[in-house]
């Protein structure tokens, strides 16, 4: 049997989990998200696909390093991002392409295939509003969080927080603090609305979940607190070291029925403990975990594996 990775044979976290398939006695096909763009041959003929020439639908279990996305290509010219003079053919071939890679997606699942995660979970993730109203639901402590467009809610949340942070709602960029500088410039955001959070202290956990199975749970090392540790050169640089955290069962739970209430198979979840306190930030459905694997042999990608693997021995759905 064989399963299917939507990403690079030379990725590595793509790599370790085909490794770990194959002791499981499974080969991978690995379908390239930029297989469209280089001019590879994929057809649909009449509810059968074909990936280089070769009929592919008897996978039914495939992991997603990458879901395709539509993106406006710029370049970075005297320090501002330009727009390229083609862009717009080149984002409407990116939009096509995406959108064949969506459709092929959405009609596996439709069929039964697992996947780990779906364009759905895939795409719910991108929108952390609703992350954050799933985790409220569940009782899970939040940080004080104000969506907004609004100078005026904006200085006024400001004013009875104190501590703020703000954060681009679909992510892509560093969290920053709303100090006096990002105050003078609220006139900018009336375009588009930006998430404003209490900023909570504490240390940095991330917690690796596959199904129910809660595979890691670790404090994030640097040496130097940071706002969003994403920002130090240390981790970055692949140099920060991980602690075992053990988590409370209402903490566990919580993050189970978190990833449940997100449609998440794989989920990496970020949170910030200090004492008692557990505070949720977010859900990731395609996080980054070779690091945390390879120095405390957290067996993710062999949990993942698994799961995809499992998925070839059920019955596939006419």
């Amino acid at each position: 049997m064989r399963i299917g990775i939507f990403g690079e044979a030379t990725e590595p976290q793509c790599a370790a989990v085909a490794r770990e398939a194959a002791a499981l006695g499974a080969d991978t096909l690995f379908l390239e998200a930029n297989a469209l763009e280089r001019g590879l041959p994929l057809s649909m003929l009449d509810g059968r696909t074909f990936y280089r020439g070769e009929q592919v639908d008897d996978l039914r279990g495939f992991y997603l390093r990458h879901v395709p996305a539509p993106y406006a290509p710029a370049v970075e010219r005297d320090g501002a991002l330009v727009l390229y003079e083609d862009w717009f053919t080149t984002f409407m071939h990116s939009r096509e392409r995406a959108t064949y890679f969506i459709a092929w997606l959405l009609q596996l699942a439709h069929r039964g295939a697992t996947l780990v995660n779906g364009p759905h979970a895939a795409s719910v993730m991108q929108y952390k509003p609703f992350q954050l109203h799933a985790l409220r639901g569940l009782g899970a402590r939040v940080p004080r969080t104000l969506i907004s467009n609004d100078p005026v809610a904006i200085r006024a949340f400001h004013a009875e927080v104190k501590d703020v942070i703000f954060k681009p709602i679909m992510g892509g960029a560093i969290t920053r603090t709303l100090d006096e500088e990002a105050l003078g410039r609220l006139e900018d955001v009336t375009a588009s609305p930006v998430i404003f959070q209490e900023r909570v202290g504490g240390e940095d956990l991330r917690i690796m979940l596959v199904g129910d199975e809660l595979v890691s749970s670790v404090a994030i090392e640097t040496p130097a607190q940071h706002l969003d540790f994403r920002a130090d050169p240390v981790y970055s640089g692949g140099e920060a070291t991980y602690r075992e955290v053990r988590l409370p069962e209402p903490v566990q739970r919580f993050c189970r029925e978190a990833a449940r209430a997100c449609g998440l198979t794989f989920a990496g979840i970020d949170i910030k403990h200090e004492g008692d306190d557990w505070v949720f930030l977010e859900l990731n459905s395609s996080p980054i975990y070779l690091d945390v694997e390879l120095k405390l042999g957290h067996p993710i990608s062999r949990a993942i594996a698994r799961r995809v693997v499992e998925a070839g021995t059920w019955p596939a759905q006419k």
